[in-house]
């Protein structure tokens, strides 16, 4: 399991200190802590996830069974086949057993060079596999199409921090296993579809996820399945890929429609997060049983029929007695019609919104967390914040780079995620005065910096208090985003901002005014 000693490489891994280029999700790092959380063994999440975060095992692929197949009976330093004869030269080298034929057939063989003879050839040489969980494209592999919800629902009880967590480790577990990733969002409409065929395109799929900000209305998970299905269909590199969904939606699909549509090879794999549930109108269940086709069904059909015509006999009959019993045979229909539509309802209680489960190969279901539980910082964690923050200081004293600031402010928004849930008044109070040591390591990094590039002082500088290395254009819009929150450092942080980029905008004028050509008047 990670501890919080390991948070700057994982807000490395889920792309959260560089190349952003817009803003960050809210409460970001709740995904690290929410995936530490599936990387213990012991942990009831991991335990309730498992079956559907490891791939099946593949079987054997074709170059195992061409290795195979010379196993047996094979002479040392030589292999052989069965192969037909070319040339009558050929008899005294045929499979002995030849000769027990019949005469007549051995002759017609013969004629026919249809005899068997064993012949050499070149030993079969298996390419061996890159060893390792790297993530690369084969064919042989197992490929997996993801769906991922991103509806509006799914800010309730942090379940899109969770997801994403789910879906990294999902994908981070099974690096060897998978040979190709294709995966669409969902929500009122589907996504476009994108796609991991190597390292790199694996790891910006990752961080592209984690970085989802914008949660739609509607779950058209109907509509996602079969969208996923018929990209595997129409894509060869496809074939035989497993759907992943992860989704917190309870919606009614249509079963029949989805069965088939899905091939043999084709499963479904889906975790479920929450416990909302769908339950059917007296319409819905109306609509059903005029629609079902078993047997309770078209009895309930026939008994309206008769209950119509019942009613259309009342209606033109003036005898009092038949009126009479007319009547009492309508009341007992119509007492026969509630009954069976009453039983025939509760069955469709019990199944319906229930569609996704009955589909899926594995199905879990889990409850929302408690939000004070998973992100309730222990003191040995602190303690590791502080580590962090006592090597980043450390670092600064021997040489001070832009990477520190970006460092420094995501672990500070990290800390106030903390706050928001620790109730230790101890343990709050040792969050608060790492967070002010965070404050003054920026302060101090950035503010001597700015006044020192805005009064243009050259040559030597005090490494210890100011960043040793100009920033970047792209370090400037990374610490824009890192920086822009709510609160009193944010405010600060922001001000100092501004002057790191009013200054780049001046060097940028002084450029362009000295690349223009000056005319003399005449």
């Amino acid at each position: 399991m990670s501890t919080e000693r390991a948070f700057f490489q994982k807000m490395e891994e889920f792309g959260f200190l560089g190349h952003i280029y817009d803003h960050l999700p809210s409460e970001f790092t709740a995904v690290f802590e929410i995936a530490r959380v599936l990387e213990d063994e012991s942990s009831e999440l991991f335990r309730k996830l498992q079956p559907a975060l490891r791939l099946a095992t593949m079987d054997a692929s074709p170059n195992q069974d061409i290795k195979d197949r010379f196993q047996y009976d094979i002479p040392s330093g030589e292999e052989y086949e069965a192969d037909y004869i070319r040339n009558r030269r050929d008899l005294p080298r045929i499979y002995s057993w030849q000769f027990l034929l019949p005469e007549e057939v051995f002759d017609e063989r013969l004629a026919e060079r249809t005899l068997w003879l064993p012949v050499a050839k070149a030993p079969v040489i298996v390419p061996v596999q890159d060893a390792g969980e790297s993530f690369g494209f084969d064919s042989q592999k197992q490929k997996v199409f993801i769906l991922f919800d991103t509806s509006n629902s799914m800010r309730a009880h942090h379940r899109i921090h969770l997801a994403k967590a789910i879906l990294f480790y999902f994908l981070n577990k099974n690096k060897e296993e998978m040979g190709f990733i294709s995966l669409r969002t969902f929500d009122d409409k589907v996504g476009e579809m994108h796609t991991a065929v190597d390292a790199e395109s694996y790891n910006a799929l990752i961080r592209q996820m984690l970085r989802i900000t914008h949660l739609g209305q509607g779950t058209v998970l109907q509509k996602a399945v079969l969208t996923a299905i018929d990209d595997i269909a129409s894509m060869q590199n496809l074939a035989g890929a497993e759907i992943l969904i992860i989704t917190d939606g309870a919606v009614v699909l249509d079963e029949e429609l989805i069965r088939a549509r899905l091939d043999g090879n084709t499963k479904l794999h889906a975790v479920k997060i929450g416990k909302a549930q769908v339950f059917p109108s007296d319409r819905d269940i109306e609509d059903r049983i005029v629609a079902g086709k078993g047997m309770r069904n078209k009895l309930v059909n026939d008994l309206v029929v008769q209950e119509h015509e019942l009613e259309a006999m009342l209606r033109n009959t003036q005898s009092k007695e038949k009126h009479q019993q007319l009547a009492m045979s309508l009341r007992g229909i119509q007492a026969e019609i509630r009954k069976i539509k009453g039983e025939i309802g509760e069955e469709i209680k019990k199944v319906y919104g229930h569609e996704l489960q009955r589909l899926s190969s594995v199905f879990i279901e889990i409850e929302d967390f408690s939000e004070t539980s998973v992100f309730l910082a222990s003191e040995e964690e602190i303690d590791d914040i502080e580590m962090l923050i006592a090597t980043l200081e450390e670092d600064a004293e021997q040489f001070f780079a832009p990477e520190m600031t970006k460092k420094a402010a995501i672990l500070h928004d990290h800390i106030g995620f903390l706050l928001r849930y620790e109730t230790n008044e101890e343990l709050r109070k040792r969050l608060e005065a790492l967070d002010e040591r965070l404050r003054n390591f920026l302060t101090k990094a950035l503010g001597e910096e700015a006044q020192r590039q805005e009064e243009g002082v050259e040559g030597q500088v005090d490494r210890s208090s100011s960043i040793s290395l100009p920033m970047t254009d792209e370090d400037i819009r990374d610490l824009h985003f890192l920086l822009e929150f709510d609160g009193k450092l944010g405010k600060t942080q922001f001000r100092l901002l501004f002057q790191f980029i009013k200054r780049f905008f001046v060097k940028a004028a002084k450029k362009l005014i000295k690349r223009v050509p000056k005319f003399k008047l005449r």
